[in-house]
């Protein structure tokens, strides 16, 4: 079991309407008018607003991928550092005592790992164990929660930081005017998230505030044969997304039985859930787990207004849903709360708090 002590968003400085981002879809497919019908996704995406690391004329003239990954290097690590120590200070802890920083991140690529570099910049260590996941996709946020909160484990006196970064503009293809880059490009947005979690011998994992979320359980689970479903490509110019039409139908076929089966097998039922962190993997996909969930419209409020303010941010999304919600307050001691997100592989992540 580990504590959260502190939850804190990197929110990009450029941010754009829908609207306006459908002008320049619009203009780079010119008169493809194939691409041109897709157009539509783009007001019913629920999304309104999303955040990039550069101007969106930026964004949509992309340097070769050598450029993109400087920029993403350069990015992560000067934000990466800032939004960790905005973390540890709402915490009140040092750098110094942190034992363990996990980063995830799959929109670029650097060794050493943005967490080195954070660590570096912070003055963590010298007893510091790193752990960079760059493969899980829009997973990630609840893989790293779920690996931070196996060290209290072994060090229940410690603490943990999760890092996750997230620059989706920094990917678009430009030359790739596919169906599949069209849609993605209706949905992604850019945003980074840290959480610092203390152990249970902690002093602070010990101490109980109104309203504070213990991370108790989490699971995996991965589905064969389900490679082609979502992913990246790697291609000369860069990051190419797969997302595969099977996607939202597979979701919907599996999600119902995956939530009972991890909840059953902790004496739990959905009805004893009263707090749904999810992951917006877009509009589809909430519709799909309200159905399928039986859950009403406010179930999933938080996870609405995170995609509709700042789009699917992959592995930083569901965090900011959790912090969405922790933020709205009107959490009362006792209530159980679930965390959930499919990724590549085709794999899916759950985590089970409990408030208070």
């Amino acid at each position: 079991m580990a504590t959260l002590l502190a939850i804190e968003r990197y929110e990009p400085p450029y941010r754009y309407h829908q609207h306006e981002v459908t002008r320049w879809v619009a203009d780079w497919l010119g008169d493809d008018a194939t691409g041109r019908r897709l157009l539509g996704v783009y007001k019913s995406a629920g999304i309104e607003t999303r955040a990039s690391v550069v101007p969106i004329e930026r964004v949509f003239h992309p340097g070769d991928f050598e450029t993109q990954n400087d920029l993403y290097r350069d990015v992560a690590g000067r934000e990466g550092a800032a939004l960790v120590r905005r973390a540890l200070d709402a915490a009140e802890i040092t750098p110094a005592e942190v034992g363990l920083i996990v980063s995830v991140s799959c929109t670029g690529f650097q060794i050493p790992a943005v967490d080195a570099h954070v660590a570096d910049a912070l003055g963590m260590g010298p007893r510091l164990a790193r752990l960079p996941i760059t493969e899980s996709g829009c997973a990630g946020g609840i893989v790293a929660l779920a690996r931070a909160r196996d060290f209290p484990s072994v060090h229940p006196d410690r603490l943990a930081v999760v890092l996750a970064l997230e620059f989706a503009s920094l990917t678009f293809q430009r030359w790739d005017r596919s169906a599949t880059n069209v849609v993605s490009t209706a949905i992604f947005g850019d945003g980074g998230a840290a959480v610092v979690l203390a152990g249970p011998e902690h002093p602070r994992g010990r101490a109980r505030r109104p309203g504070q979320a213990r991370l108790v359980d989490s699971e995996s689970v991965f589905f064969p044969g389900t490679l082609h479903l979502m992913g990246f490509r790697l291609r000369n110019q860069g990051l190419q997304i797969i997302l595969d039409r099977e996607l939202a139908p597979f979701v919907r076929g599996h999600v119902g039985e995956v939530v009972s089966s991890f909840l059953a097998s902790r004496g739990l039922a959905r009805e004893d859930v009263t707090r749904w962190i999810m992951h917006p993997g877009g509009r589809r996909i909430i519709e799909v787990m309200t159905e399928r969930l039986a859950l009403q419209p406010e179930d999933l409020a938080p996870t609405e207004k995170v995609l509709a303010e700042h789009g699917n941010m992959s592995s930083v999304t569901v965090l900011f849903v959790l912090d969405e919600m922790m933020r709205r307050g009107s959490i009362r001691c006792g209530e159980k709360g679930m965390l959930g997100a499919f990724g590549p592989g085709f794999g899916a992540e759950l985590a089970l708090v409990e408030f208070c």
